[in-house]
């Protein structure tokens, strides 16, 4: 896990936003795609941002008639090569064959850019880099779970392609953590200085107690607390419409709704932090948002019948073939790798 005084932004050329379009459609070369992935590595909230940007660009796979994406793309490097618009330090291989051919059909690419556009450079550039305040940050990379002790006791327990950012003050007069992807916290209660989460859209404040939070551009913010209560809500929410949950309660904030499960909680609810992914009836860009953070893998499906499956399975110390290999079966689905995206569709009907 690494952890570093925030540093000043590194010089380096614009992100490339075809490289990016390629790697998610599983469409890279092997250089291009090695450059990639090293670069989310980095930093796990670029994750973040192309789970965000898959999941936009889902219904986009054939733009509709009455887009104009070359008005769209257009906007977008204008907004990208604005003067206030800070650089991602990301730069592509140079590629050494002479004529490289376009691997990402044109069409598609357009549409992406339009994407990004509605998306905004700004929210992608806060996403990447963390914000601008003065923080300690702790990541892990995918598939890598680590745990540290903060200034007051505090212990933490950081999932896979998570990010916990801490103010230096910390203690001081305030204990508040930002976190994005999955953490267990037991805290160290204290009633002058509340332990408070700030996740994603959601506010989760302590009232001593060990809970987990997942934060997730897809399902929103999830909390399971373990022991003692914890209040939660919406970040712009007045303090009267906090969600209180107590010990065995799940609690979720997503689209603007908070849901409590009285009771509900399971063993297997904190299976990930011993190093166990455990899905009950999960819906499938839930499985796709685990397999990315645990396996840096990018899992979509091409046909509706599959998207609509939800599975059932338990994993360990698999490797990632046996994994996709048993989350077809379970899916009734078959499975082909393209770079570093598993695509999902209906197996065909046996015969008779």
């Amino acid at each position: 896990m690494s952890k570093g005084d925030e540093r000043p932004v590194t010089e380096g050329a614009p992100v490339d936003w075809e490289v990016l379009a390629r790697f998610m459609a599983g469409e890279s070369p092997a250089d291009e795609a090695a450059v990639v992935r090293a670069w989310l590595a980095e930093n796990p909230a670029r994750h973040d941002v192309l789970r965000a940007l898959d999941q936009a660009l889902a219904p986009l796979a054939a733009p509709p008639a009455d887009l104009d994406v070359d008005a769209a793309l257009q906007q977008v490097h204008a907004r990208m090569d604005a003067p206030e618009t800070p650089v991602i330090p990301f730069r592509a291989p140079a590629r050494t064959d002479p004529a490289p051919r376009r691997m990402v059909p044109a069409p598609w690419l357009r549409a992406a850019a339009a994407v990004v556009l509605l998306l905004g450079a700004w929210f992608g550039w806060q996403a990447l880099q963390g914000g601008g305040s003065a923080m300690t940050a702790y990541a892990t990379g995918v598939g890598e779970r680590d745990s540290l002790r903060l200034p007051d006791g505090t212990m933490v327990v950081l999932g896979p392609a998570s990010h916990l950012t801490v103010a230096e003050d910390y203690g001081k007069k305030t204990r508040d953590v930002n976190l994005r992807g999955e953490a267990l916290f037991d805290v160290t209660h204290d009633e002058a200085r509340p332990f408070t989460v700030h996740a994603g859209t959601a506010w989760v404040r302590d009232i001593g107690t060990t809970f987990s939070v997942e934060s997730d551009a897809a399902a929103g913010v999830r909390v399971v607390v373990t022991s003692g209560a914890v209040a939660l809500r919406a970040t712009e929410a007045p303090d009267d419409k906090e969600l209180v949950l107590r010990q065995g309660d799940r609690g979720t904030l997503a689209a603007g709704r908070m849901t409590a499960e009285r009771a509900a909680a399971t063993p297997d609810d904190l299976a990930w932090a011993q190093g166990r992914l455990v899905f009950r009836d999960a819906p499938l860009d839930e499985v796709a948002a685990e397999l990315r953070r645990w396996y840096g893998i990018f899992l979509r499906a091409d046909d509706e019948t599959v998207a609509a499956r939800r599975l059932t399975a338990s994993f360990g110390d698999e490797p990632p073939a046996d994994v996709l290999r048993v989350i077809g079966l379970a899916l009734g689905a078959d499975v082909t790798m393209r770079g570093d995206t598993a695509v999902l569709r209906a197996a065909p009907a046996a015969m008779p």
